[in-house]
């Protein structure tokens, strides 16, 4: 039995035949969004690509996780298969995992793997491996109850509930609504997902926690503005020790430091450090100490960005690996799409210059493919205005992208400008000259145009 298996499926509801993959291994390292479907209770879930409806598909499963040393076997019994037939499934999915583990990679726990006799006793194993302690596991149901209870709830009676249940709303509940979300979203329920969303905002407005965190918000935004202000008056020709005095004012606002940090991460390599240590034994005694914790808090936030950055990077390689593996990466895209971000299309790009490069045809042409797929379906997810925004910053010309604003500003409306100030956000983050310069010709454009 192969770890994954394309299949005809037929509707419960409409009985339209529509294709899918079936996942009998699940591995994290290798597929980490079929975890987070077995976890949502949604293993082998595909919805109607004709009606939507979701559809299981009951088939053995072996549970693979080797940072953990867990390997979990299940057979649902709705399939009522024998004994043999069981112990014969099992064995042909172990087969195949052990067959391609690399050399070495065979540990003693995989020659007794655990059973569960129900996919929710599965769920607790794979759970209970992560950490998640039992009392956690009834802590999540009762969060999951209190999601469904608003989501089922007519929109006139949720400020009262809010305030009712008040006390439990806090991050541990937002982040199971957000899954719900992604799992609906998954499932091509997006009509559901948006209707969950717009509940999801409504506990943030009236809720106590979602009022601290819109305050936090504001406050990291004010703070980061603030930096990046003080940035900017140091000047173009801004040296590494105007940057170190900037450090030395923020000494006792962690804040702000962490700020200028996210901001200008690429200023702090190892010449600055290392003019840091010499401004340290040039200055005062009693000032020393002070000037060296902030040297010391600069080397963990550094270490902290570069550690998301390896980790961001490393999902998306993995992505990347399940999207050239797939027999159907469409699918897979649109299952994904969250996960496809900026980081995402760099490693794309640099295995596309790297086959380029090494003159090999098929692979390039292979990447080249799948990126005019993940574009596709980008776009394709975009609202109206973000998409017509993606259409000017990439026009040939400057003179081209202000006429299409100039052309088809009033088609968006104030909408367009709501959609700048997002983009304005994301480029910040991504420094270059020339997309922004255009940028700002064509933000002021369109405030012109709409406002007059």
């Amino acid at each position: 039995m192969p770890r994954a298996t394309q299949t005809t499926i037929q509707c419960i509801n409409c009985r339209t035949p529509f294709r899918a993959t079936i996942n009998a291994l699940i591995d994290p390292a290798q597929n980490p969004q079929a975890k987070i479907a077995l976890l949502a209770g949604g293993a082998n879930t595909f919805p109607c690509t004709n009606c939507g409806t979701p559809n299981t598909v009951l088939t053995p499963l072996l549970y693979h996780d080797a940072s953990k040393e867990l390997l979990v076997s299940f057979v649902p019994m709705e399939l009522g298969l024998s004994k043999d037939a069981q112990e014969k499934a099992i064995g042909d999915l172990m087969r195949d995992l052990t067959t391609n583990l690399p050399q070495g990679a065979f540990k003693a726990y995989m020659l007794q793997p655990r059973s569960a006799l129900t996919m929710q006793g599965l769920i607790e194993q794979v759970l209970q491996a992560d950490g998640v302690t039992p009392e956690m596991m009834q802590a999540q149901r009762e969060r999951v109850r209190l999601v469904e209870m608003f989501i089922q709830s007519p929109p006139e009676v949720l400020p009262s509930l809010v305030q009712q249940h008040d006390a439990q709303i806090d991050a541990q509940f937002m982040q199971t609504m957000t899954l719900i979300i992604q799992q609906l979203a998954s499932e091509g329920r997006e009509a559901l997902a948006d209707q969950v969303v717009d509940v999801q905002n409504t506990i943030l407005e009236l809720s106590s926690f979602g009022q601290t965190l819109m305050e936090r918000a504001q406050a990291q935004e004010t703070t980061i503005a603030s930096v990046a202000e003080d940035i900017n008056a140091l000047g173009q020709n801004a040296q590494r020790s105007d940057f170190i005095q900037l450090a030395v004012r923020y000494a006792d606002d962690p804040e702000r430091l962490q700020a200028l940090v996210g901001l200008i991460r690429p200023a702090f390599d190892y010449t600055f450090f290392q003019e840091f240590t010499t401004a340290i034994s040039q200055a005062p005694a009693s000032e020393r100490d002070r000037i060296q914790g902030v040297r010391e808090a600069l080397l963990e936030l550094t270490a902290q960005v570069d550690q998301q950055a390896q980790m961001a990077l490393q999902e998306a390689a993995n992505l990347l690996r399940l999207l050239l593996s797939s027999p159907n990466p469409d699918e897979l895209i649109a299952a994904n799409l969250p996960m496809i971000d900026y980081t995402f299309l760099q490693v794309l790009s640099a295995n596309i210059q790297e086959a380029t490069r090494r003159g090999d045809v098929s692979a390039s042409g292979r990447l080249k493919d799948l990126y005019n797929r993940v574009v596709a379906a980008l776009q394709a997810s975009m609202p109206p205005e973000l998409r017509f925004i993606n259409e000017v910053l990439n026009a040939p010309t400057d003179a081209e992208a202000l006429e299409m604003v100039n052309q088809r500003a009033v088609e968006f409306g104030s909408g367009l400008l709501d959609a700048l100030d997002s983009v304005e956000q994301q480029l910040a983050g991504q420094p270059n000259p020339a997309i922004m310069e255009r940028f700002e010709a064509v933000r002021r454009l369109a405030v012109q145009t709409l406002s007059g």
